[in-house]
């Protein structure tokens, strides 16, 4: 190939595969296309990368930095002495302590305002979602917008994913139709990571074919039936109910979280009618939810507590075993991500922190707001 009298456009490709391929510099490109000269070589690459032949990513080279000044960084947009009072919380109580990384998402509370908050949050948090990934080889995902943000962030990133680590994604709860309908269900996510780091070559399960909540107002025996019926599906006999269920070898999940003000989100209406309890009501007995799970408030009486039990007795999806669980195996063994929340607004704070006293998290990836939040109340626990 003679390449000198090539266009333009088919020299910058040339060039832009040798870099990223062979990892030549600019004057051994340079020979190997002909004798062209470095400025010429330069030229290319810059037209290669405008046209996006040549996808150029950054890695900040952390090897050459202490851990004490990466902890210094990772803590540079938190709270001042947030890590302190977590640390101090965890400590005086015996909690599992979260790592935590906050990141800047922007303002506003309106429909429009909060798309443009989980897009800047999905393409500033994504690296640590990544970063926690390429630890991972079994992985249940959530639903919810944040975790679409954040998976779009690491698809348009360009990150270099090594091809060697086979990752298995898996949805850990029931399909509601109007999040397949809108592209965050967990189905949809899992199939999304899938593509990214497998290629869509990775095995894939979907949570449909049974409901997501099997109603209290049903008598014991048909509860019993439609629970049989459930558990006979295969996708959620491989995933929950099996002799093997895949949901104990999980290293990872991935999950947003609710308020007491907008749990479950895309699916509220559905747990509603199935628990026959109102949004007020509901709102008086959790902190939010995380993957379908209810979360009680930390002050309720045995009664409610109870009836946090019997809702969450009508979920499909995940349970509070299995999540309890992996955050223990991770607090164990730190080279597991183990249960990894991602988080936006102030009003989350309430809810991570009765995940902590729960000991529920191992990883925490939220925007300041919700960690303004969390601090204000760590601090507050600590007064009292």
């Amino acid at each position: 190939m003679d390449v000198k009298s090539l266009p333009l456009d088919q020299r910058a490709q040339c060039a832009a595969y040798l870099r990223a391929r062979h990892n030549m510099s600019q004057i051994e490109i340079g020979n190997a296309l002909g004798g062209l000269s470095q400025p010429h070589v330069s030229r290319l690459l810059a037209h290669a990368q405008k046209e996006k032949y040549l996808i150029v990513t950054e890695r900040f080279a952390e090897e050459r930095f202490t851990n004490e000044w990466m902890q210094q960084m990772d803590e540079l947009l938190a709270p001042p002495a947030l890590s302190n009072s977590l640390q101090d919380y965890c400590s005086a109580h015996g909690y599992i302590q979260p790592n935590i990384r906050v990141f800047e998402s922007g303002s506003g509370q309106t429909e429009t305002a909060m798309t443009h908050r989980r897009n800047r949050f999905g393409r500033t948090a994504s690296g640590r979602l990544a970063e926690l990934l390429s630890r991972a080889s079994t992985v249940g995902v959530a639903w919810g917008r944040t975790i679409r943000a954040l998976v779009d962030g690491i698809a348009s990133s360009h990150r270099l994913v090594d091809p060697s680590q086979a990752i298995e994604f898996l949805p850990v709860c029931a399909e509601f139709v109007k999040l397949t309908q809108r592209g965050y269900s967990a189905s949809r996510l899992a199939e999304l990571l899938d593509d990214i780091y497998n290629g869509g070559e990775g095995e894939t399960i979907s949570m449909t074919g049974f409901p997501a909540f099997i109603p209290r107002a049903y008598d014991p025996d048909m509860q019993r039936s439609i629970r049989q019926l459930v558990t006979d599906t295969p996708s959620h006999a491989h995933l929950f109910s099996g002799d093997d269920p895949l949901v104990d070898r999980l290293d990872m999940l991935i999950s947003s979280i609710g308020s007491s003000q907008t749990p479950l989100i895309g699916a509220l209406e559905e747990l509603m009618h199935a628990g026959q309890v109102s949004a007020s009501r509901l709102g008086e007995l959790i902190v939010g939810d995380l993957s379908g799970i209810l979360i009680p408030k930390h002050d309720l009486d045995e009664d409610d507590r109870a009836l946090v039990s019997d809702l969450n007795q009508m979920w499909t999806g995940i349970q509070i075993e299995h999540v309890r669980s992996l955050a223990s195996r991770a607090a164990a063994d730190a080279s597991q991500p183990g249960v990894v929340i991602v988080a936006l607004q102030a009003e989350r704070g309430d809810a991570i922190l009765e995940l902590i006293r729960m000991n529920l998290v191992n990883e925490l990836i939220i925007d300041q707001a919700a960690a303004e939040r969390l601090s204000d109340l760590l601090n507050h626990a600590a007064s009292t």
